[in-house]
């Protein structure tokens, strides 16, 4: 139908531009006219399948775009899915290591309880028993000859040891370090060489127990103090030099620091 109102239309203005030259042939100019009614047909159709092809290309294009939404939107609600489980693992880890740990706290707070208590039913069961445990030592000066020289304020190491029941002496610093607290008694025999004077003190934490000062004119002599303290378990007791001095040490005379627990 379009075809036929095209034809119309071209005929009509082929008429109406028709030239008036009497030599043309009309059969000619319909031929003519035809031929270009034909072309500009071919042209119109080519026109509208590109109109078609481009359509059809939209068309897919658009399901294409609404494939893959459909995908964007599947891998969007997996990840959502998955970062709830992560979420829950992680809370039921942390709750896990929260419930281990306050447990094993627990555990370390009733064992230290349990020691704590034990340890005092023993000491209590000592106190009423009147059982002392044995805490003693004795140690002796040690020098190559006969003379042992001392600064002001030294401490004195008496690093020959003879007896050491419950390891509470360092020879190497001359400190006893309470291991049970309680009553002890320290004493020290020291020997000036004549005509020298020696004064010593018992130490307990920095604090002064006994101080002793003794000069002999004519002879070589030695001399002994005591004290007694409570001591703290850990706390620490030595013996140091008032002033510069030197103490006599062989194999009859001997310098010495020594100590035991009395009474708890």
């Amino acid at each position: 139908m379009w075809r036929l109102l095209v034809l119309l239309v071209l005929l009509g203005t082929s008429h109406a531009a028709e030239p008036s030259c009497p030599v043309c042939s009309k059969y000619a100019y319909e031929v003519s006219l035809l031929e270009r009614v034909l072309s500009n047909e071919l042209a119109l159709k080519h026109t509208l399948d590109k109109i078609s092809e481009t359509h059809a290309k939209v068309e897919d294009t658009l399901k294409a775009i609404q494939g893959e939404n459909v995908k964007l939107n599947d891998a969007m609600t997996a990840l959502e899915v998955k970062k709830k489980e992560m979420d829950e693992r992680l809370k039921s880890s942390i709750n896990s290591g929260i419930t281990n740990v306050s447990e094993t706290i627990s555990e370390m707070k009733t064992n230290v309880q349990v020691l704590v208590a034990k340890t005092e039913k023993e000491l209590n069961a000592m106190k009423e028993q009147n059982v002392v445990p044995l805490v003693i030592f004795h140690a002796r000066l040690h020098t190559d000859g006969n003379k042992h020289p001392l600064t002001g304020n030294q401490v004195i190491a008496f690093k020959t040891v003879l007896v050491n029941e419950g390891r509470g002496y360092d020879p190497a610093t001359g400190n006893f370090t309470a291991s049970v607290a309680g009553v002890y008694m320290f004493t020290v025999q020291y020997c000036p060489f004549a005509a020298s004077s020696v004064s010593l003190e018992i130490t307990h934490e920095g604090k002064p127990l006994q101080r002793s000062y003794h000069y002999e004119n004519y002879a070589d002599v030695c001399v002994s103090m005591q004290a007694f303290a409570k001591v703290a378990m850990g706390e620490k007791v030595w013996v140091r030099s008032i002033f510069s001095c030197d103490l006599y040490q062989e194999g009859y005379k001997w310098s010495s620091f020594a100590g035991f627990l009395v009474h708890l």
